[in-house]
């Protein structure tokens, strides 16, 4: 009873941190204290009550217990989480007009959907690093997205309301590169922790998880690589986080249900 009313209010309150993010894109009021404190105050209050409802969901006594529906929820957490973080020095707050109605139906999710599969703490633990990388380089790609359509934009004069809205290019192109980063030292750990539960690879069907996880890896440190050696910025950065996430994305196919899908 309390996770499902702490999550319907959750999703209330990610409801209207959007409908005021989209007034304000509209209006062109995308800057000021007035403004941002509103959307970030309940967008923090809607995290702290999809945070009861997903740990009433997730965590027992004896065990964790993942479904589909608490695994995408927490995937919207982590989006929302992040978005906070970077807000505290970054204006960038605008982003949750796409992160916040994505937590909205997603917090709900744990109510209605997917079977319960516990699992003791160690491998949950693995899971939730998992879960984490993947967030957090699902949300770099989805500001590569944002940084390529504006950059394209700003060469073709052809601005609209939304993009006018986006931070500058030069703090989108940083955050950016820093999300990568968080991501890809999740990733590394994710990685890391997955090999402890590797009894045979081939029997538990691994091959294809691993090689496409492990280009993944390989492609987001090609990146960084050159980012830091060579300067690599702007449309280059935006593909190569594209791809990386390609990869990424590609390990988890044909896997079923959220502890297979999370175990890389």
């Amino acid at each position: 009873m309390i996770s499902s009313l702490s999550a319907i209010m959750a999703s209330l309150l990610y409801l209207m941190s959007s409908y005021y993010l989209s007034r304000c894109i509209r209006h062109k009021e995308t800057s000021g204290l007035s403004l941002r404190l509103p959307i970030m105050v309940s967008a923090a209050f809607a995290l702290v009550l999809h945070t009861i409802s997903l740990t009433l969901t997730l965590f027992t006594a004896e065990s964790m217990v993942f479904s589909f529906g608490n695994g995408l929820s927490l995937i919207g957490w982590i989006g929302v989480f992040s978005l906070l973080i970077i807000s505290f020095n970054k204006p960038t707050e605008m982003l949750g007009i796409f992160i916040f109605p994505l937590a909205a139906t997603t917090t709900l999710l744990p109510q209605f959907l997917g079977s319960l599969h516990p699992i003791d703490y160690t491998l949950g633990f693995h899971v939730i690093i998992s879960i984490f990388a993947y967030s957090v380089l699902g949300l770099a790609t989805a500001q590569a997205i944002l940084f390529s359509v504006q950059e394209k934009r700003f060469q073709q004069r052809q601005l609209t309301n939304l993009i006018r809205a986006l931070p500058p290019l030069q703090l989108m192109e940083k955050t950016l590169i820093q999300l990568v980063m968080i991501g890809f030292i999740i990733l590394t750990l994710a990685l890391l922790s997955g090999s402890y539960f590797i009894d045979n690879f081939f029997d538990q069907k691994l091959a294809h998880k691993t090689f496409f996880s492990l280009l993944a890896w390989l492609t987001y440190a090609l990146f960084l690589w050159g980012h830091f050696q060579f300067g690599w910025r702007g449309q280059k950065a935006a593909r190569y986080t594209i791809w990386a996430y390609s990869f990424l994305a590609i390990s988890y196919i044909g896997t079923q249900g959220i502890i297979i899908i999370m175990n890389i």
